[in-house]
């Protein structure tokens, strides 16, 4: 009883003063501080939403495994994390848009042991396309996926991370979030709703021992833009935009070759530093162009919107 009371007062002094928790991201830097960090995360045990073979959060999987942590990977199916159960991860099928298959995997996840200690919402995905033209279902399952994903993961292991007073619940947002790049507004717009709902969860749970970390992730080598290719819907032949829909596709088509960008094992080994770390910091910022996003972002409105005119124009540059 005596940890809720702290907790209320805790937030009531928060109203006032919203940056009393704030402070810069810590790092460890020389020798002397370097652990062995395949030791790292013996007795914990992490739970990894969208864990599908090519993407970041199978990356993560292999990392958190290598660390020697307990690690559930997630998917919607099984199939889609071929060889990952060889490393000893824990395999479960999770939607994250099914409240139900989220209460079954929690419930899976603490028969098996007694706690969570790392959260990592990962699952998402996009929908390319014009804000005048996207299907609202379409729409709409991307903030289920994006956005409300993560909140109901959050709250389905809050009551567990908060009775052993312990945890971390790291959220993967984007650079994208801090850009408005021509039709990627659905994506975009549901990765600055998570921003704004992880800096209120960060508040709001470090009176409970929880730590939240946002990702902001740039451009990182996974196959999530030749997958979006794939699932890209064919634009209306009666559509204002169809005379972009060839240089849209092979914008995608660009990123995905793209070797230039850092691999995803890259952005995994940051995330698990930042999720074992005695004080994670509350940013992780990684991956080409990401340090680039987050400026444009502080930008203002006007100078934001004269930037991406030039830079795309009526999307003769997507």
């Amino acid at each position: 009883m005596m940890r809720f009371e702290n907790a209320i007062r805790f937030h009531e002094r928060c109203l006032i003063s919203p940056n009393l928790v704030q402070r810069l991201p810590s790092g460890n830097s020389g020798s002397a501080k370097r652990r062995d960090k395949r030791k790292q995360g013996r007795g914990k045990v992490v739970l990894i939403t969208g864990c599908s073979v090519g993407g970041i959060g199978y990356a993560l999987a292999e990392e958190f495994a290598r660390r020697g942590a307990t690690v559930y990977a997630t998917a919607r199916r099984l199939e889609a994390m071929d060889g990952l159960a060889e490393l000893g991860v824990r395999l479960l099928p999770l939607d994250v848009t099914c409240i139900r298959s989220i209460q079954e995997a929690i419930s899976r996840v603490t028969s098996e042991c007694d706690c969570i200690d790392v959260l990592v919402n990962n699952a998402g995905f996009g929908a390319p396309s014009p804000v005048a033209e996207i299907p609202l279902d379409r729409l709409r399952l991307v903030y289920e996926t994006n956005v409300f994903g993560a909140v109901a993961l959050s709250q389905a292991v809050f009551p567990h991370m908060a009775e052993h007073g312990s945890g971390t619940i790291i959220n993967m947002s984007s650079v994208s979030s801090y850009t408005h790049r021509p039709f990627t507004s659905a994506y975009s717009g549901s990765k600055a709703a998570l921003n704004a709902v992880t800096n209120c969860m960060r508040v709001e749970m470090k009176p409970f021992g929880i730590r939240v970390v946002l990702v902001t992730p740039g451009y990182i080598r996974t196959n999530i833009f030749s997958k979006t290719v794939a699932d890209m819907p064919s634009i209306p032949d009666d559509s204002l935009y169809k005379h972009l829909e060839l240089r849209m596709c092979q914008s995608y088509e660009y990123r995905a070759a793209d070797t230039g960008n850092p691999p995803a094992s890259d952005l995994a080994e940051r995330i698990a530093d930042a999720a074992f770390a005695k004080r994670p910091p509350i940013r992780v910022v990684f991956g080409r162009h990401a340090f680039a996003g987050v400026l444009f972002g502080s930008l203002s409105s006007w100078l934001q919107d004269w930037i991406s005119t030039r830079l795309y124009g009526k999307g003769q540059n997507l």
